[in-house]
């Protein structure tokens, strides 16, 4: 969900308050955000994920693991393996935007 909107946020501000045109430089720097964005937003589940399957029986769920690792670790103990996550994430975000907008473009089908 990041990523769909930060894309289309982007790529309207860029085409709104900027010189720039609907072309691929537009859609990379769009794609680039919503990667950005995406990373930072689903890292937090990844690791309450990964701290349950790795321990099931030390938490009694998804919040009380949330908490813990907050507690005890701090805030940014969320945000542990985010380079790796965006790493992965940019290059699918970059990918998959430039391909949906090509394919939109030759389909002669308008922007949402």
């Amino acid at each position: 969900m990041g990523d769909l909107t930060t894309y289309d946020t982007v790529k309207h501000l860029l085409l709104g308050h900027t010189s720039l045109e609907d072309n691929w430089v537009t859609h990379t720097i769009s794609s680039g955000c919503a990667g950005l964005i995406a990373a930072t937003i689903s890292t937090p589940a990844d690791v309450v994920k990964t701290r349950i399957m790795n321990n099931p029986n030390l938490y009694k769920g998804s919040i009380d693991c949330f908490l813990s690792a907050v507690r005890e670790e701090g805030f940014i103990s969320l945000y542990k393996g985010w380079l790796p996550t965006w790493s992965r994430m940019a290059p699918w975000s970059l990918t998959f935007w430039l391909v949906y907008e090509r394919i939109r473009n030759v389909a002669g089908v308008a922007g949402f």
